[in-house]
């Protein structure tokens, strides 16, 4: 039996946070929440960033990275539509993100004790965050199984199969999520070299 890429676990899918709010009693909280479009290479935030908001992707991709001890930035996380992320404040400041567009991205931002409030106050959104964060774990695990067990080859083969997705952008362009991420990314994302990403595909260097 084949075992899916991606794991089997999208009960998330079927709340719509946004709608809920909007219909429900926290309507009138609409005004803690706005969109925004972020340039493709332009960052949501970075380290020196107060941290005080969680965001949805609406359309469009967006990488979460941080950065090695020579002040290096790395990709460890690619993330896309119906993702959420940016919560770095339960961290204590122990961990350092940058997040940034891959594409023109559209993002909905959330106040953060708002959106934090929903989750702890009701039900139906506690329920459908966990599972979008089990999701998130899931999927996290998987590729670190799959990363850990592989060879170089082996391992870029994976992660081909796994961003190979086709999104939009915040105009309605589409791509393909693969193309997007550079030779370091994948390096990266798969805990190989720049070098070896070259060696072992026929990705042209971007």
């Amino acid at each position: 039996m084949s075992i899916p890429v991606r794991p089997i676990n999208e009960s998330y899918l079927d709340f719509d946070f946004f709608q809920f709010i909007s219909t429900s009693q926290a309507s009138k909280s609409l005004g803690m929440m706005r969109e925004i479009t972020v340039k493709k290479n332009d960052y949501l935030y970075n380290p020196s960033t107060e941290h005080l908001y969680m965001y949805e992707i609406l359309e469009g991709a967006v990488k979460l990275g941080s950065y090695t001890e020579d002040g290096e930035e790395f990709t460890f996380d690619v993330l896309f539509k119906k993702d959420f992320f940016g919560d770095l404040k339960y961290l204590n400041n122990q961990f350092f993100e940058f997040s940034k567009a891959l594409i023109d991205t559209q993002v909905r931002i959330y106040n953060r004790d708002f959106f934090k409030k929903m989750v702890v106050q009701t039900p139906e959104v506690s329920e459908w965050f966990i599972s979008y964060l089990v999701k998130r774990w899931c999927s996290t695990e998987k590729k670190l199984k799959k990363l850990h067990e592989k060879k170089a080859k082996e391992k870029l083969i994976f992660l081909s199969t796994y961003f190979d997705l086709t999104i939009q952008d915040a105009y309605g362009k589409s791509f393909v999520l693969n193309d997007l991420l550079t030779q370091k990314d994948i390096g990266d994302l798969i805990g190989v070299t720049r070098q070896t990403v070259a060696n072992s595909s026929k990705v042209k260097v971007k």
